[in-house]
């Protein structure tokens, strides 16, 4: 357990991502409100004094998951303007280990009051499954990769393409699902959720993009996002959430 703090990074963290070329960028912006009242920006002042900004799942009154990563070397941490009181990185996540246990639980000052927490998947995050993926931050065209920042929520989906250690894989690779989206540095800690409308639960944690081979990583086709297996660490937050009472 920590006091509150957080900080940004990446190898190629992920914001709110890219999108379909063949898409207006409207489509995504107006997907992204179906999950607006759970998917926060986590706003983390490091030890640099700097403002980064990431994304984070609100999963019960006062409880969000997110990326370790995110809340890494950090001095104070926001979801959405509610302080984080204290928060927890996974024990076994290292941060020269870019992505394999990528996940932490902040507990927040403020009682959120939703209506609707979405739950934890135990189950259906099974390659070739459909997912949707939300976040705030950069976006761009998949064709050239992210471009800009306006700090809008965004949603998409994509493809399970592979499971690996504690990560789903998912590609960037435009008009492979209905709705194609990669995401980018700021994405990072936000959902990726299985199963849609009441049925959808959060299956992973936004954690990084990679591709084959050197060059700069734009979140551009060709290229592979990374996102943290929920399904794995339930117990964990569990057993976190069961610290406070």
């Amino acid at each position: 357990m920590k006091a509150a703090a957080a900080f940004i990074a990446s190898i190629a963290p992920a914001l709110a991502g890219t999108i379909d070329d063949s898409l207006p960028d409207s489509v995504y912006l107006a997907y992204g409100q179906q999950f607006a009242p759970f998917t926060r920006r986590v706003e983390v002042v490091g030890v640099d004094g700097k403002l980064a900004i990431g994304s984070g799942c609100v999963i019960g009154d006062r409880w969000v998951l997110t990326a370790a990563h995110v809340v890494d070397n950090a001095v104070t941490i926001s979801v959405s303007g509610n302080p984080v009181v204290t928060y927890w990185q996974h024990q076994d996540w290292e941060s020269d280990r870019v992505g394999y246990n990528d996940i932490a639980a902040l507990y927040c000052k403020a009682d959120f009051s939703l209506d609707y927490y979405p739950p934890l998947a135990t189950s259906g995050d099974t390659v070739g499954a459909t997912v949707t993926l939300a976040g705030y931050g950069v976006t761009g065209r998949m064709a050239g990769g992210y471009t800009r920042s306006d700090g809008l929520l965004r949603a998409g989906t994509n493809t399970i393409a592979g499971l690996e250690r504690t990560l789903i894989v998912c590609g960037i690779n435009s008009g492979s699902s209905p709705r194609e989206y990669g995401i980018a540095p700021g994405d990072s800690g936000g959902p990726l959720f299985v199963g849609a409308g009441s049925e959808a639960r959060l299956a992973g944690i936004h954690s990084f993009t990679m591709r084959a081979g050197t060059g700069p990583l734009r979140s551009r086709n060709g290229e592979e996002s990374a996102h943290t297996r929920v399904s794995l660490f339930v117990r964990w937050i569990d057993r976190v959430r069961g610290m406070v009472r």
